[in-house]
């Protein structure tokens, strides 16, 4: 038989006190905040990396733009999703080749920049 999961009374009370301390420490974001989104000239400089997941019995798409300079600086923006692995891949694979349309040729980015990036 399995045994029931027991907390003691201090450790749960304590647990309840910072559950409710963590609308303290939330807060919402200002409007400098999000400059990061307005000011979007960053994004002509980035390398673009398809990504599948596995989500909820689907294959969601997702496609990664990575600046080449600052790979820590990214957005992810869900594409779609598809219940087929195949599809999803084949679909993931021209999504990246289309965004990746670069008149200077594609830009990518390596292991190595990301540990620049953050020294």
């Amino acid at each position: 038989m399995k045994s029931y999961f027991r907390i003691d009374e201090v450790t749960y009370s304590h647990l309840l006190g910072r559950l409710n301390d963590l609308h303290v420490t939330d807060k919402r974001g200002t409007l400098p905040d999000f400059t990061f989104f307005h000011k979007d000239e960053w994004l002509a400089d980035t390398a673009v990396i398809e990504e599948l997941a596995r989500h909820k019995g689907e294959w969601q798409v997702n496609l990664v733009f990575a600046h080449t300079t600052n790979p820590m600086r990214f957005i992810r923006r869900q594409i779609t999703s598809y219940s087929c692995p195949r599809k999803a891949s084949l679909f993931a694979s021209l999504m990246r080749r289309l965004a990746a349309k670069d008149q200077r040729g594609t830009q990518a980015i390596s292991i190595n920049d990301i540990f620049v990036a953050q020294n």
